[in-house]
């Protein structure tokens, strides 16, 4: 079985003082080590992420910017396309009312003429009546005396036209 001697007494010692030994010269600057790498790659991690907060801010704002963009340019559009229509009914509204009083100013233009035209017509007549008269009491009345007067009536008449 098992004795118990000096030699068992010894190894176990010579454990103890191994593992003691062990413990402050190897486990220890070991688990330092490894500490100090942990506490790198957590640093890492946290900048990593405080970075990715901030790229997801950044990116965040540029998105709200395009749409404040987006929306003003939309804005400046309906004012561009308002105001374009304000011009085109506006020139419209001109054209129409100079071609109303383009026609009325013809329709003026045309009577007057018009009135003209009877007016001298009416002034030829008359002239022709008198001159006819003055012939008709200067002269002898009768069938061929009225035939001339009706023929030269005509022939002047036909001329002025």
């Amino acid at each position: 079985m098992l004795r118990l001697d000096w030699n068992l007494l010894f190894t176990v010692i010579n454990l103890l003082l191994l593992f003691v030994l062990m413990k402050i010269f190897l486990f220890k600057p070991v688990q330092k080590i490894i500490a100090a790498r942990q506490a790198e790659a957590d640093k890492q991690f946290d900048e990593a992420a405080a970075k990715q907060a901030e790229a997801d801010g950044l990116k965040a704002q540029y998105a709200k910017s395009i749409a404040s963009v987006e929306e003003e340019k939309s804005k400046a559009m309906q004012e561009t396309m308002k105001k374009a229509d304000a011009e085109y009914q506006r020139i419209v509204g001109d054209a129409e009312s100079k071609a109303k009083q383009i026609k009325e100013d013809a329709a003026v233009e045309a009577e007057n003429q018009k009135t003209q035209i009877l007016k001298k017509a009416e002034k030829e007549i008359a002239d022709m009546v008198v001159d006819a008269a003055v012939k008709v009491v200067g002269k002898n009345s009768g069938a061929d005396v009225d035939s001339s007067l009706y023929n030269e009536f005509l022939d002047k008449a036909g001329d002025k036209q």
